[in-house]
């Protein structure tokens, strides 16, 4: 996964700064957020709490009516409050921060005296960390309806920055489980080649099986197999196309697959950039001529005119006819 720099977490602001995510249990793993760990601090003091849901402007919590945060909330709303968030990195470790906040509504949970959901809205940009969690997940979910049908092809390079183990896989055709070889990879689907026939595969429903080294995951992507056909040359290995249930793709997939593509983007991006600079900056070899002034550069051609004209006006003259040689005389006798 790559690592977000200054300039993705400003675009990730501007761009979802009001989207919001509902904390699920399924969207707290993909974060990896730790819920033990999130807490309401205010009043010389905290108290646990459940994130229902987060933008990057508000945050919605679920605490206990009976809770000394509720209870001071209750008596005083203009209280500044501060909701302690908190991730792990790939190696577990905890990423924990504080977000300054002010209290907004305050509501009955799914109608029970027990708990209440409290609004949180923030005084202030978050910290870059949550940022970039939340900004990550909107993106790859937005591309994933807008840019699904851009293929990734697999090879060494995309192997790496996909964070695949190796291009060699499982496929599950009707749940009996096949080697294959991924081809490409896309939001929308997959091309895999498998030793099998044609026409015993078209219209099969599958499950593929993709293994992420970077982020220790394995995933399996349900679909269907619409087309397969002999790959050229051979009658016993057949390439398959692979389309996705929308709907069932798993989140760890979107992440990787929007990670490689916005990557790959910003570096053609990067490399039209440079080049254009490089053609720009690139030194102008002038001639004599182009380096003289436009008084000295008018003067030459005319200059040459003028001793071409004299030049043909000046008839050219007659050579002279050679004088015939006087016979010598006789001396005299």
């Amino acid at each position: 996964m790559g690592i977000a720099n200054s300039h993705q977490i400003s675009r990730y602001y501007d761009f979802f700064r009001d989207k919001e995510i509902v904390f699920t249990k399924a969207n707290v793993q993909i974060l990896k957020m730790d819920p033990r760990q999130v807490y309401v601090k205010c009043a010389g003091g905290q108290w646990p709490c459940l994130i229902n849901s987060s933008s990057l402007q508000s945050a919605k919590i679920i605490i206990g009516t009976n809770s000394g945060a509720f209870l001071a909330i209750q008596k005083d709303k203009n209280m500044s409050i501060q909701l302690r968030y908190c991730f792990l990195d790939a190696n577990g470790a905890p990423i924990h921060f504080f977000v300054n906040c002010t209290v907004g509504e305050i509501n009955k949970y799914q109608n029970t005296e027990e708990l209440a959901v409290v609004t949180l809205n923030f005084t202030q940009r978050p910290p870059d960390d949550l940022i970039f969690k939340i900004g990550e997940f909107l993106e790859a979910n937005e591309n994933f309806y807008h840019r699904k049908e851009e293929r990734i092809d697999i090879n060494k390079n995309s192997i790496r920055k996909l964070g695949l183990e190796k291009e060699e896989s499982i496929i599950f055709v009707e749940n009996v489980p096949r080697r294959c070889i991924l081809k490409d990879l896309s939001f929308s689907g997959a091309k895999v080649m498998l030793v099998g026939v044609p026409k015993f595969l078209v219209g099969k429903n599958i499950a593929l099986k993709i293994d992420f080294i970077d982020t220790n995951e394995s995933v399996l992507v349900p679909g269907i197999i619409p087309r397969a056909e002999f790959l050229e040359g051979r009658k016993d290995i057949t390439s398959v196309h692979i389309a996705f249930n929308g709907d069932a793709v798993p989140m760890v997939y979107k992440i990787h697959i929007n990670s490689f593509i916005t990557t790959y983007q910003k570096t053609i991006l990067n490399n039209q950039q440079t080049n254009a600079n490089s053609i720009v900056n690139q030194p102008v070899i002038n001639s004599a001529a182009d380096n003289m002034t436009p008084s000295v550069a008018d003067a030459i051609p005319r200059q040459t005119t003028e001793a071409a004209q004299t030049v043909q006006a000046q008839p050219a003259q007659a050579a002279q006819p050679a004088q015939p040689a006087q016979p010598a005389q006789n001396p005299t006798a």
